[in-house]
């Protein structure tokens, strides 16, 4: 399998603070192109038209929070695949649990450990690179 040469990642992060530091994590990896939004119905659209290779998704947001956004794109054909990590503040391992059960793919919590982070994003992206070749 032949790695491509760039991937994009959405951020769905209604804290100016934290998406700050999504920019500052990401900026150094130009292979990478973040996208941002700051709530799942700025991220529906841009799942359409971007087509992510991963979703970082805040659990509590505006309007619909980061359980619905996840069900609606699990629910779509052309959105199903795309893995979604949590990344929220809700830390116990209760709110750990249930969002693995409700279908994140990861569920990372704040404050992010950077090392652990930037490992399940790097993983996730691949293991779906992987899927996707093996489909074609």
């Amino acid at each position: 399998m032949m790695r491509r040469d760039h991937y994009t990642i959405l951020c769905v992060e209604d804290n100016p603070i934290n998406m700050a530091l999504m920019h500052h994590i990401f900026k150094k990896y130009p292979q990478i192109l973040l996208l941002k939004a700051d709530s799942a119905e700025q991220a529906f659209e841009l799942v359409e038209e971007e087509k992510p290779d991963l979703i970082l998704m805040d659990i509590q947001l505006p309007g619909m929070d980061g359980y619905e956004a996840l069900n609606y794109l699990k629910s779509k054909k052309d959105t199903r695949h795309i893995p979604i990590m949590a990344v929220s503040s809700y830390a116990m391992d209760s709110d750990i649990a249930r969002g693995l059960k409700a279908g994140f793919a990861e569920y990372i919590t704040k404050p992010i450990d950077l090392k652990i982070f930037l490992g399940r994003v790097r993983e996730l992206i691949l293991e779906t690179e992987a899927a996707v070749s093996l489909e074609e």
